[in-house]
């Protein structure tokens, strides 16, 4: 009992640290910049600098629900920590600005391409803001700034615990839990959770049992959250503090904060053999997920100050404007057909498996654990 209260509390460990190390959590909070740009155009950017991270994680949530296409005897159990990891396609390491039909920002810098999150690990193309403030028909510079860097990893791990315990008629239930964690990294925090079911499909079939590999279907959804602060200030957007005005008091910017939800679903047909030392399984299904973001809090923009020339003695042509809970997006992962292939090592009660999932977002899946046929 002891060494299995060790392993539960060192797979639980090595998955908390899997999830502070995940180099895209870190660079949320990067997107702070963007948000200056107003909803529509704030939108438009944040959605695609994540595009990667969206689908990414979504299709490595979608991995390491099995090990074997064999169903656990009645009360059979396992337990395994893992981690998917999601390969970024080439094609969305990057993106053009130009492409993207921005209604008020526009190219400052020669280049308008930008990195994605995980894209190459230097800044974007700058974008700016111009306006008539003086009426004069000469538009100035409200404000500019540079589209965040990549992180130059060019995956997206997804790490999770996952316990299966068999019930009547050959079916596997499935539970994936990460309790609610603080990443001081990011000043937020992160959760998961998912169900899944794993189903034999041999024993209806006439003649079975003398079927020599094991044939199954399984379902699985994974919920996760992610939380992580944000930081604009009015000094942040603010170009000259001659010229701009500041009506609003501190507190203003406090509760700044991103909110991440991932939703991911997959339902595959399994077929395989299970040895007594290694299991090796293939199968093809379907898989979608989405990324649902939204940030709480009012972020500083700057715009033309309407008061300044109806008012002589007003020597500020700019003023700062707050943007309440700039964005609401979603972004769809490149849903589509998969095949998978893994295997499994089972030494005594302990395994370590792998998997490879080809997909628009292919993964790769490995983890170790124990399990009680």
């Amino acid at each position: 009992m002891k060494l299995l209260q060790s392993l539960l509390k060192g797979l639980l460990l090595f998955t908390l640290l899997s999830i502070i190390s995940v180099p895209s959590f870190a660079q949320i909070e990067d997107v702070g910049p963007i948000l200056q740009s107003g909803k529509e155009d704030a939108n438009t950017l944040v959605k695609s600098y994540l595009k990667p991270f969206g689908s990414g994680f979504g299709a490595g949530l979608n991995t390491g629900w099995t090990n074997t296409a064999k169903t656990h005897n009645t009360l059979g159990f396992d337990l395994t920590v893992s981690s998917g990891l999601a390969i970024v396609p080439d094609t969305d390491l990057s993106f053009d600005v130009n492409d993207l039909n921005l209604q008020q920002l526009e190219v400052k810098s020669t280049s308008s391409v930008a990195p994605t999150i995980n894209g190459p690990e230097q800044p974007g193309a700058t974008l700016a803001a111009y306006e008539d403030v003086d009426g004069n028909g000469v538009e100035e510079e409200l404000f500019s700034f540079d589209m965040p860097q990549g992180t130059g990893f060019e995956y997206v791990p997804a790490p999770m615990i996952k316990a299966g315990v068999g019930l009547i008629k050959n079916t596997d239930v499935m539970v994936r839990f990460v309790p609610e964690y603080d990443i001081p990294e990011v000043g937020g925090s992160f959760k998961l959770f998912g169900v899944g079911v794993k189903h034999d499909v041999k024993q209806w079939l006439p003649g079975g049992n003398l079927i020599p590999v094991d044939i199954s279907v399984m379902y699985g959804y994974t919920t996760m959250d992610l939380n992580s602060e944000l930081e604009l200030l009015p000094e942040d957007v603010i170009q000259d503090q001659n010229n701009t005005e500041n009506p609003y008091a501190a507190s203003t910017w406090q509760g700044q904060n991103a909110a991440l939800t991932s939703d991911a679903w997959t339902i595959n047909a399994l077929v395989g053999k299970t040895l007594p030392v290694i299991s090796v399984y293939g199968g093809v299904g379907y898989e979608a997920s989405t990324l649902s973001i939204k940030t709480a809090g009012s972020y500083p923009t700057v715009v033309p100050n309407t008061a300044y020339q109806d008012d002589p003695n007003n020597n500020e042509p700019m003023t700062v404007e707050a943007v309440d809970e700039p964005i609401d997006v979603e972004i769809d992962g490149k849903n589509g057909f998969r095949a998978l292939a893994g295997f499994r090592l089972r030494f005594a009660i302990f395994h370590i498996s792998g998997s490879y999932t080809l997909a628009n977002y292919s993964s790769y899946n490995l983890g170790v654990g124990i399990s009680f046929r």
